[in-house]
C-alpha cells in the first residue's frame, strides 16, 4: 500500500464475519502479524475491518496495528465510525410482510448489527419490544419486533431461502437485541 498505515487503518469500514464453531479446525492458519483484526460482538460472530480497494476489499491485519500504532479499539471506533457515515448516506428501511428489509448498497447491510446508533436512534420506534434480526448474508439484513411471531417466522423463513447459497454467507441464527448486546434468539 502507498498510503501511510495509520491513515489506511482509519479508512476502515466495520464489517461483520461469521466465526468458526470452537470444535472446527481453520483450513488456513495465519502467523499474527498476517491476520487479520478481529473482535467478537457475539456468539458465532465477530468484527473485522476492511478498507476499500475498489473491486475489492482488503483487510486489516495485526501488521497495520503495529506499523502504524493505531489500537484496535482506536480502529474499532474508527471504523464503526465510518460504517455509520455510510449509513446515513445509503441506508433505507422497508417494510416487507411482518419484517422489514434494510438496504445499503450490498456489502454492509448485515454489519449494521455492529453499530448501536442504527437501532437505537434510527429504528426503535419500528420494534419496541427489542429486536430480532436475520443476517444470513453480508448483503442481507432484515428485522422485526420480538413480540412478533409471524415477523420471527418469517426471519426463519428468510433463513432457509438463503442459506448457504450466497457467494458470502454468514449465519442462519436469528439474534436479539437488548441493552446494546447482540445474543442468538431462541
Amino acid at each position: 500500500m502507498n498510503i501511510p498505515d495509520r491513515d489506511f487503518c482509519f479508512r476502515a469500514i466495520a464489517y461483520v464475519k461469521a466465526t468458526l464453531p470452537t470444535d472446527e479446525p481453520p483450513t488456513v492458519t495465519l502467523d499474527l502479524a498476517n491476520s487479520p483484526v478481529l473482535k467478537k460482538v457475539a456468539p458465532s460472530l465477530a468484527a473485522a475491518y476492511v478498507v476499500d480497494a475498489g473491486n475489492s476489499f482488503t483487510y486489516i491485519q495485526h501488521r497495520h496495528l503495529s506499523a502504524s500504532g493505531v489500537t484496535a479499539e482506536e480502529l474499532h471506533s474508527k471504523a464503526i465510525y465510518n460504517l455509520a457515515a455510510m449509513a446515513q448516506i445509503q441506508v433505507k428501511v422497508q417494510p416487507y410482510g411482518n419484517i422489514y428489509a434494510v438496504l445499503m448498497g450490498g456489502n454492509f447491510e448485515a454489519s449494521l448489527i455492529l453499530f448501536d446508533g442504527f437501532w437505537v436512534q434510527s429504528c426503535a420506534h419500528l420494534a419496541p419490544n427489542g429486536f430480532v434480526a436475520a443476517l444470513p448474508a453480508r448483503d442481507i439484513l432484515a428485522f422485526t419486533d420480538a413480540a412478533n411471531t409471524q415477523g420471527i417466522q418469517e426471519l426463519h423463513q428468510l433463513c432457509a431461502r438463503v442459506g448457504s447459497t450466497s457467494d458470502h454467507p454468514l449465519t442462519t441464527q436469528l439474534y436479539s437485541y437488548a441493552s446494546g448486546i447482540w445474543q442468538p434468539h431462541g
